[in-house]
């Protein structure tokens, strides 16, 4: 049997390796466009929720394969979006400006590059000054905070 003619479970199955043939295909149909839900209705899935769930785990365990094409996938997708909105948010469109960010933040998690990957966030620091007026001060150190 090929990975292509998976057979339709319809309810639980203790089969192991259909279960992981599944999750496999389920992986490889959504790198090919596929929806969430035409994924559950081809392959017996309960819902679009399941199928969800079985594709992010197999991105962050690994375990199919076809992650990295299907990271790819994604990468190029955000990459058109982002510069067909480019040259508006550049303009100043505050809702283009609003979508790049978004699909910068959709990158950034596809990737892993968050402050686990090793990038410090930057701490908000408020410095009031409690001197009068005209008597000088010397401003603090943000090394300080």
């Amino acid at each position: 049997m090929s990975i292509g003619a998976i057979p339709r479970v319809d309810g639980q199955h203790r089969n192991r390796a259909l279960a992981a043939a599944r999750r496999t295909r389920a992986v490889e149909l959504r790198c090919q466009g596929w929806t969430y839900e035409a994924i559950a209705d081809e392959l017996g899935y309960a819902s679009r929720a399941t199928v969800y769930s079985i594709v992010h785990k197999a991105l962050a365990t690994q375990e199919a394969g076809e992650v990295e094409t299907l990271k790819e996938l994604e990468t190029e997708r955000l990459d058109r979006l982002q510069a067909s909105l480019w040259a508006q948010a550049m303009a100043g469109d505050v809702a283009a400006v609003t979508e790049v960010r978004r699909i910068i933040e959709a990158r950034v998690r596809l990737l892993g590059l968050t402050s686990k990957a090793g990038l410090e966030q930057e701490a908000c620091v408020t410095v009031v000054c409690s001197c009068a007026p005209g008597t000088g001060h010397q401003r603090p150190s943000l090394a300080a905070f």
